[in-house]
């Protein structure tokens, strides 16, 4: 098919949308004012209640429509596999199949809420990992595919259509951000037009479907991409190009894979006034409800329609024995918003912003000294001038400000940094302490590995080397990272800069986050690494450190990656090592460059030689950015030579309160 001009296209959706908005929000509470979708999937219902659950509130026992209704949900959402009982189906039992969706469909009915059904399009789970093709369509392609889903779809809606409960909401696909029905409707990052015909061609087939059998409902294009900015708009360019059609635009929002509220409340507002659809967080978790449903009523011009929370009946709102739990009463708080939602005079809390932390105040002069634990440990004391003094100490003497240390997932792993586990969680946290006690700034460096991480290795931990899939891996590094902030937070030691990975200019975690080919895997466990920081203290500056010193076509190819697949961070930094990364006027020329390109603080967080020239090259860069550098291991006589073999201070450190005055008089 021939690609219609894309302006063309989100113009005239545009001019569908707000009729559609007028239509969709009129329907609605009997006084003209526009409902807001509170709503849920819960389509394991039949299973659990199968197995005997039952439901209670307040310790009565009542139907969970009941309970639903109560707290103010208004819309069920029900997930439709084209044949469970097939061989690697969904279910033996057939649940989630026809059968069962109409028998779910009249209960909805007859509780008087809205309907939506999610086509999945397989015969199981659907998802940004996995869109298996349906086994009855196997070896089927090209047309007749597009033309079996449609035959599909439009079965299916007639079927409930005769039955008297058609859907009010279709869900053509779900989380689609990979495609549908692999591997011919299958999209990934270096895709092609072909790709894209394929993937649209499918999609607009079920939607011609849903417009001749059901044409007053509503069709909603479902991402997986809540806070993802760049790719939702990659995605829905292309598909606009290629004439589809949706009246909502559905985000799942899971804070392991989609970032911070505060990128989802970004990318919700930029969405909604660069396309001009009401949009929908068709999926998301507890807890977290009363927060995503006022980042959802916040989205100007009551664009936000509302929320579906999935499978709220395992544990959400529910405990293990059915009895509502705490989470639940967010609703009753939703619904007291309703009314200035419908007003257009709802105002978000102030909590969904980023702090201004006033870190880069002065400049940044660091230093690595990880070994120092080890060192000490040994028989190693350090001195200045004769005197013997705690090592931080000596260093806040000549003006070092900032501290870094590396942190290992496993150390004492087999093959493992250290037997002792030195640069662990534990040991970090004990030295981290003595850093804070001298009033100095921390840069937490993940390594995301037992052992050295750098552009020649990048191994996966050993205790993560089973993971497979995608959405795991990324849910893993979300909770280690965030349990590893949330420990230094509680320990009164909360980091002002977390590094997520060490050299990563390769990519990290290999083989499954190399970059060299498809930039999917990488990107995505960066993204949710820097959210997990983030979730934790949004003042946290994070960084992403690359080994590129005096490189600049390199560093500029993978910055402009990570920021076309939606990481978010605020630094840059660079290690620069003459044998490895170029000239002092290579490195000049790369950071000038990038400090521009990119608006963002470049920080040479590696260096060891040519130490006034480098900070000759910092203090030379542009005003706006923030001067700093941090020495690796200063301590080392071999490598930052700051101290000799048996620890007392060299010349070298002398250099520095002159560096500090003549970046801080730049300033």
């Amino acid at each position: 098919m021939k690609p219609t001009s894309l302006t063309d296209s989100i113009k005239r959706n545009t001019i569908l949308a707000v009729m559609l908005i007028s239509v969709l929000l009129a329907g609605c509470t009997g006084k003209g004012k526009p409902e807001y979708i509170v709503g849920a999937d819960i389509s394991f219902l039949p299973q659990m209640e199968a197995r005997g659950v039952t439901y209670r509130d307040s310790g009565i026992e009542m139907g969970l429509f009941d309970i639903l209704k109560k707290y103010h949900v208004n819309y069920i959402r029900l997930r439709i596999f084209h044949n469970p009982a097939a061989e690697n189906g969904y279910s033996a039992d057939g649940y989630c199949g026809l059968k069962q969706t109409m028998l779910m469909a009249k209960r909805i009915y007859e509780a008087g809420m809205g309907f939506a059904l999610d086509f999945h399009y397989s015969d199981t789970w659907a998802d940004p990992d996995k869109q298996y093709k349906p086994s009855a369509w196997a070896g089927v392609e090209g047309k007749l595919l597009e033309d079996s889903l449609y035959t599909y779809t439009k079965a299916v809606l007639i079927a409930l259509k005769n039955q008297g409960t058609p859907p009010h909401m279709v869900q053509v696909g779900n989380e689609i951000i990979n495609g549908m029905v692999w591997p011919d409707g299958k999209i990934e990052d270096t895709s092609g037009p072909e790709a894209w015909d394929a993937f649209t061609g499918l999609y607009n087939a079920g939607v011609k479907a849903v417009r001749e059998v059901l044409p007053e409902a509503q069709v909603m294009l479902h991402l997986a991409l809540g806070g993802q900015n760049m790719r939702s708009r990659l995605i829905l360019d292309n598909m606009l190009s290629r004439n589809a059609e949706f009246d909502i635009l559905g985000q799942s929002y899971y804070p392991q894979w989609h970032g911070t509220y505060i990128d989802l409340k970004n990318n919700l507002d930029e969405l909604a006034a660069r396309y001009g659809r009401p949009i929908l967080v068709c999926e998301h978790t507890a807890p977290g409800i009363k927060e995503i449903n006022d980042i959802v009523m916040s989205v100007p011009g009551n664009m936000g329609i509302g929320t579906m929370i999935w499978e709220p009946t395992r544990r959400l709102i529910f405990d293990r024995e059915g009895n509502t739990n705490e989470n639940i009463l967010d609703y009753l708080a939703v619904n007291r918003n309703v009314e200035a939602w419908q007003k257009g005079t709802f105002k978000l809390p102030d909590v969904f912003t980023v702090p201004e932390t006033g870190i880069f105040d002065e400049p940044v002069i660091g230093a690595d000294v990880s070994w120092v634990q080890e060192h000490e440990d040994k028989g190693m004391v350090y001195s200045d001038g004769g005197v013997e003094k705690e090592v931080f100490e000596i260093l806040k003497d000549y003006k070092f400000n900032w501290i870094r240390f590396r942190l290992f997932v496993n150390p004492s792993a087999e093959n493992g940094y250290s037997a002792e586990g030195y640069c662990d969680l534990e040991n970090t946290l004990i030295m981290a302490k003595r850093v804070k006690a001298q009033g100095m700034k921390l840069l937490l460096n993940f390594h995301y590995s037992d052992n050295w991480a750098d552009p020649g290795k990048q191994f996966t931990p050993a205790a993560w080397s089973s993971i497979t899939s995608s959405a795991n891996m990324e849910r893993t590094i979300y909770e280690y990272t965030r349990n590893v902030i949330e420990r230094f937070r509680d320990e009164g030691v909360t980091p002002e800069m977390v590094q997520v990975g060490n050299e990563i200019n390769n990519g990290f975690l290999w083989p499954f986050g190399r970059n060299d080919e498809s930039w999917t895997h990488f990107a995505g466990s960066l993204r949710v690494a820097s959210a997990a920081v983030r979730s934790v203290d949004p003042g946290i500056k994070v960084m992403v450190h690359v080994a590129l010193g005096g490189q600049n076509e390199r560093s500029v190819k993978f910055f402009d990656k990570i920021i076309e697949n939606d990481v978010v961070f605020d630094v840059i930094g660079q290690s620069y090592y003459p044998r490895w990364h170029g000239t002092i006027d290579d490195l000049k020329h790369n950071l000038e460059d990038l400090t521009v390109r990119y608006n963002k603080p470049v920080i040479v967080v590696e260096y060891s030689e040519m130490k006034q020239e480098v900070h000759e090259v910092i203090g030379a860069l542009p005003a706006k950015t923030v001067p700093g550098s941090f020495i690796w291991e200063a301590t080392s006589p071999r490598w930052g030579k700051l101290f000799d073999e048996n620890g007392r201070t060299t010349e070298f450190i002398k250099l520095y309160p002159e560096i500090y005055n003549q970046l801080k008089t730049r300033q």
